[in-house]
């Protein structure tokens, strides 16, 4: 074993065995963030890259609540949510939708405009806050090892987190009348529309849920390492790379599958290649595997939206010239 492990150019098994867990540890984080991307893409048709803003900013408070108050991390983290979600319905409702009115094809300027509040954003909580990295303590953490593979109490509330919002938005969406709604917007708005589907309101509420399955993993982000400016950039990234290989009208399980292989493909890779690298390497098989699928789950789904929402905007047009 030892021998098949130097050819290989492994020190030890042991750093397999390690490599697959962190994996599986940060894919839970990038299953989460995926599911969250995936879900606003394929009902609003978004690119809401300014999840990078409300990311940080659940973090950023809940941060400054427990360092400056001393009030404990529950509550804190509690608060840390709601403004996110608070924030991310407000650019849904004050940014994206006026945007939207009235164009058929609104994915470039709300793309535009979603880049726009994430560097605005980043800028102000320099502003108001400055560069320093703020740490976000409260969590007992406690190291196991199995086998010398090492985790802590952090990581395994993680991924069983991850799991269970996983399981619950699947049964969200497959068997209540929320989760019905929410599919018929997906599928055809029009039809939505024409059945009484408040449609607008439905938006509201994915970015609301979709905000809150984010928050969650900038919350574990923050205790894990530290709150900084830009710490939602990189991740909102990841959830964007995932939910397009899973394809962004999928189930959340194929998602949250989709987002643990990629933790475990990414970890993996450090075993040749330094941290930096490693990341390089797996975006760009990603992007190959992208490139080379001949239609694209999430490509396939954002074509669909697309022409429903070019349909749109022809009939409106139609309909304001008469």
């Amino acid at each position: 074993m030892t021998l098949i492990a130097t050819f290989l150019g492994i020190n030890s098994f042991r750093e397999v065995a390690q490599a697959i867990v962190t994996g599986v540890i940060n894919g839970a984080g990038y299953a989460l963030l995926g599911i969250s991307f995936a879900l606003i893409l394929s009902v609003t048709t978004r690119f809401h890259f300014a999840a990078a803003f409300t990311y940080t900013m659940c973090a950023y408070i809940a941060a400054l609540i427990v360092g400056g108050t001393g009030i404990p991390l529950v509550p804190a983290a509690i608060i840390g949510v709601v403004c996110a979600i608070v924030i991310a319905v407000a650019i849904e409702g004050g940014v994206y939708q006026p945007l939207a009115r009235g164009r058929g094809e609104s994915l470039l300027p709300v793309f535009v405009a979603s880049l726009g509040v994430v560097i605005a954003g980043e800028n102000l909580i320099r502003l108001i806050w400055g560069n320093n990295t703020r740490l976000l303590g409260g969590f007992p953490q406690h190291t196991y090892s199995v086998g010398n593979v090492n985790f802590t109490t952090l990581d395994v509330t993680l991924v069983a987190i991850a799991v269970a919002v996983t399981v619950v938005l699947a049964l969200l969406l497959d068997r209540t009348v929320l989760g019905q709604q929410i599919r018929a917007v997906r599928g055809n708005r029009e039809m939505a529309l024409a059945v009484g589907v408040n449609v607008r309101r439905i938006y509201f509420l994915v970015f609301a849920i979709a905000t809150l399955i984010a928050s969650v993993v900038a919350l574990f982000d923050g205790m894990k390492f530290a709150v900084t400016p830009d710490m939602g950039n990189q991740p909102i990234f990841y959830g964007f790379v995932v939910a397009f290989v899973a394809g962004v009208a999928r189930s959340p399980v194929r998602v949250a599958l989709v987002g643990l292989l990629i933790g475990v493909v990414e970890r993996l890779s450090t075993l040749w290649l330094s941290e930096q690298l490693s990341a390089l390497t797996v975006f760009g098989l990603l992007f190959l595997f992208l490139a080379v699928t001949s239609v694209p789950a999430g490509v396939r789904q954002l074509s669909g939206a697309l022409s429903r929402e070019s349909r749109v905007g022809v009939r409106r047009r139609a309909v304001g010239r008469a």
